[in-house]
């Protein structure tokens, strides 16, 4: 979902680290929050033990006290409750420019630009500027 895609991604609630650390060995310049101290600690060891603690970053963080407005790419792998106040954040702070990759349930507003697998994997991609109802910037 995020081929032929470049630039800063974050992981909304990174848990393990494993997106942000895939990202990274990709040539992103990944971030990843996290409210669990300990999972926090655990990815930047794994990002150091795979190499890629020079570009892969994560922090001790609230979600909803962090400002996303830097990334053009963003995943979250949230639960349904979430879903849209979450929607409603990422509108106001991301640029037209910008992906949102949702694993397992969907923006409840918003109209995917590409859905992919099934089921609990499913995952869908919206660019902003659809969500907009902008065109693309060329």
């Amino acid at each position: 979902m995020l081929r032929c895609r470049r630039g800063s991604l974050v992981d909304i609630g990174s848990g393990d680290g494993r997106i942000v650390i895939a990202a990274a060995k990709e040539g992103f310049t990944a971030v990843g929050y996290e409210l669990n101290p300990w999972l926090v600690w655990y990815s930047r060891y794994r990002a150091w033990r795979e190499g890629v603690h020079g570009s892969a970053k994560f922090y001790i963080s609230d979600l909803w006290k962090v400002t996303f407005s830097q990334y053009s790419n963003v995943v979250i792998f949230g639960v349904p409750q979430m879903m849209l106040q979450l929607e409603k954040k990422l509108e106001l702070e991301l640029d037209d420019d910008a992906r949102v990759i949702a694993c397992r349930f969907p923006f409840p507003h918003w109209t995917p630009d590409h859905v992919t697998g099934e089921g609990i994997d499913t995952v869908w991609a919206y660019d902003a500027s659809t969500f907009r109802g902008r065109e693309k910037r060329s």
